[in-house]
């Protein structure tokens, strides 16, 4: 896996972890994610493309998702944290995709077919879905689905 490290920079003014230009996708496992890496690195115009492991998800994110606090709410960008979180503690890793000028529907098209339970690009004051989770992606991530 990667050395995976977050730049204070990558989280919005409240907390939450929300690294502009990059997409942030999850897999079943580590080989998954990794299987992911080349096919992505491929894609034309695509910046930096890293695999982060369970540890490192968790690592990074646990403690500042619950620091964000608040009641849940869909809308709200720490909940894309506590879901990274919540996928990592079942074994899930996670891949950094720097979007650079790469097409969207490409990184899309890639994730979907390589696997991805969830990815989320975000854009300057927007979160894009880039993947259909299948419902409940926690569940699928668990092996009960």
């Amino acid at each position: 896996m990667s050395g995976f490290a977050t730049d204070p920079g990558q989280f919005s003014m409240s907390g939450a972890y929300y690294p502009k230009g990059h997409a942030f996708a999850m897999f079943k496992d580590a080989a998954t994610a990794q299987a992911a890496v080349p096919r992505l690195a491929d894609l034309p115009q695509i910046g930096q493309v890293q695999t982060v492991s369970p540890g490192e998800i968790t690592q990074a994110f646990a403690d500042r998702a619950k620091s964000v606090g608040g009641v849940p709410s869909p809308g709200r960008e720490d909940q894309f944290m506590l879901r990274y979180v919540g996928l990592a503690q079942r074994g899930c890793a996670g891949v950094l995709i720097d979007m650079a000028d790469a097409a969207p529907d490409d990184v899309a098209t890639v994730l979907a077919s390589e696997g991805a339970l969830l990815a989320y690009s975000y854009r300057a004051l927007v979160i894009e879905e880039l993947v259909t989770p299948p419902p409940p992606v926690e569940g699928v991530a668990a092996g009960k689905l």
